[in-house]
C-alpha cells in the first residue's frame, strides 16, 4: 500500500473539529463581551511590571511575531505529505485550549496591566444599563474582526489569567519541531525565535501579566505533549488498557486516532498538486510496468509451450 493511501480523509471527523475550533473562538468573544463590565480599573501588580516600564512598541511587535508564528504553521498544513491527520490534531490541541482560556475567563476576571486603564478599556456599563443587545453587539464586533481589536481604540478589557498569543506561538513551535521533515530541519529554529521574541512581549507592554503567559505556556506544552504520548501507543488495545484511557478526553483521541497508525506517519513535504500528480504517475507507471510484465511472461510461456510441442 502507498504511504498516501494509508490515511483516510475521514472528512466527519475533520468537520467535527473545525465545528469545535469555531465554537471555542466564539465562546472566548462572548465570554469577552461579559466580563468586560465586571472587571476593575487597576492593575495588579506583576514583578516584569516593578522592573520593566510599560512598552507600547512591544505591541505591534508581538503582534507581528504571532502573526509570523501562525504563517509558519499554515505552510506546515499545507505542505505536509500526511497534512490531513496533522490539521486534525492541531486544530483539536488548539481548540481544546481555547475553550480551556474561555473557562478561566469566567471564573476569575483579572483588570487589564496597562498604567491608563480608563484611557485603554472601554467604559464599564452599570448593571441597570446593560442589555442583551449591548452582548451582542459586542460579541458581533468581536466575530467580524475574528477576536483581534484595534489598540489605537478603546477595548474590551478582561481576557486575562491564559495568553491566546502565547497559546498559538508555543503550539506554532511545537507543531513544527515535530512535524517538519527532517532535511529541513533547522527551520523549526524560526518559530522557537518568533516566540521567544513575542512572549517577553506580550507582558513589557502589559498586554498581558507574567502569569497569563506562564499558564499559557505550560497548559500549551502539557496537552500537546499528552496528545502525542497517547499517539505513540502502538496499537488501539494498549490504548484501550492504558490507564490514559479512563478520562473522557482521551476517548475523543482514541476516536480521531482509531484509522492513523503512527509509525506510518511519515513527515514529509510536498507541494500539494503536484505532490498528487506525481503520485497519480508514479501508479500508472507502477501499474504499466506490471501489465508489461505479465504480458512479457505470458510471451515466454507459450515460447516454450510451442518450442516443446515442435520437439515432439
Amino acid at each position: 500500500m502507498d504511504s498516501q493511501e494509508q490515511f483516510q480523509l475521514e472528512p466527519i471527523k475533520l468537520a467535527v473539529i473545525i465545528n469545535f475550533l469555531i465554537f471555542a473562538g466564539f465562546s472566548n468573544w462572548v465570554a469577552l463581551a461579559y466580563i468586560h463590565d465586571f472587571i476593575g480599573r487597576n492593575p495588579l501588580p506583576d514583578i516584569i511590571f516593578h522592573f520593566v516600564d510599560e512598552q507600547p512598541w512591544a505591541i505591534p511587535l508581538g503582534d507581528f511575531m504571532v502573526m509570523l508564528c501562525s504563517i509558519s504553521l499554515i505552510l506546515l498544513f499545507i505542505f505536509h505529505k500526511h497534512r490531513i491527520v496533522v490539521i486534525r490534531r492541531i486544530l483539536f490541541i488548539i481548540a481544546c485550549l481555547y475553550s480551556f482560556r474561555t473557562v478561566m475567563m469566567l471564573v476569575t476576571q483579572l483588570p487589564a496591566g496597562y498604567k491608563n486603564n480608563e484611557v485603554r478599556c472601554r467604559p464599564s456599563i452599570n448593571k441597570i444599563n446593560r442589555t442583551l443587545s449591548i452582548y451582542l453587539i459586542r460579541t458581533l464586533e468581536q466575530t467580524i474582526h475574528v477576536g483581534l481589536q484595534d489598540n489605537s481604540k478603546q477595548m474590551l478589557c478582561g481576557d486575562f489569567l491564559f495568553s491566546g498569543h502565547t497559546l498559538i506561538m508555543v503550539i506554532s513551535a511545537l507543531s513544527i519541531s515535530k512535524y517538519i521533515d527532517r532535511r529541513f530541519k533547522y527551520i523549526k529554529w524560526f518559530p522557537f525565535c518568533f516566540a521567544l521574541i513575542g512572549i517577553p512581549c506580550m507582558v513589557i507592554s502589559r498586554t498581558h501579566y507574567t502569569c497569563d503567559v506562564i499558564i499559557a505556556l505550560l497548559a500549551s506544552k502539557a496537552l500537546f505533549i499528552f496528545y502525542h504520548a497517547f499517539c505513540e501507543i502502538d496499537s488501539l488495545q494498549q490504548r484501550k488498557r492504558s490507564v490514559l484511557h479512563s478520562l473522557c478526553f482521551t476517548k475523543i483521541i482514541f476516536w480521531l486516532e482509531e484509522n492513523v497508525d503512527n509509525q506510518k506517519l511519515k513527515n514529509e513535504l510536498e507541494i500539494p498538486i503536484i505532490g498528487n500528480y506525481l503520485l497519480h504517475l508514479h501508479k500508472e507507471n507502477r501499474r504499466n510496468n506490471v501489465q508489461d510484465l505479465n504480458k512479457s511472461m505470458s510471451s515466454n510461456s507459450s515460447t516454450i509451450t510451442t518450442t516443446a510441442v515442435e520437439s515432439v
